[in-house]
């Protein structure tokens, strides 16, 4: 399993429209992507309003690196590019994949 992650960082302004946004849009198309089979969003409570954003994180998980590959590759560009349509020059993103992923549960 290889897990994706995507660091936004989102200005204030616009905040909970894109949370909004990744939840109704953009996650759900992610996860039509072949070999994606679930996400996390993963939202920050409190914070300061002195910062000018705030951070989000989205961790994928996807099936195995040969679909992470696909992805890259068929998928990554044009997903993004709605993002940046959307919502421009409004928020950063830091994406790392780990193509190792161990998974461990409680007893």
């Amino acid at each position: 399993m290889v897990t994706y992650l995507v660091l936004y960082t989102v200005q204030h302004e616009i905040h909970d429209s894109f949370v909004e946004w990744l939840k109704s849009d953009h996650i759900p198309e992610m996860l039509e992507v072949p070999g994606f089979m679930n996400a996390d969003l993963c939202l920050r409570k409190g914070g300061t309003m002195i910062a000018s954003s705030k951070e989000v994180r989205v961790v994928y998980r996807i099936k195995d690196e040969a679909f992470a590959k696909s992805y890259i590759s068929e998928s990554a560009m044009k997903l993004r590019e709605r993002a940046l349509e959307k919502f421009p020059g409004q928020f950063s993103a830091q994406r790392e994949m780990w193509l190792e992923t161990v998974n461990f549960m409680t007893k």
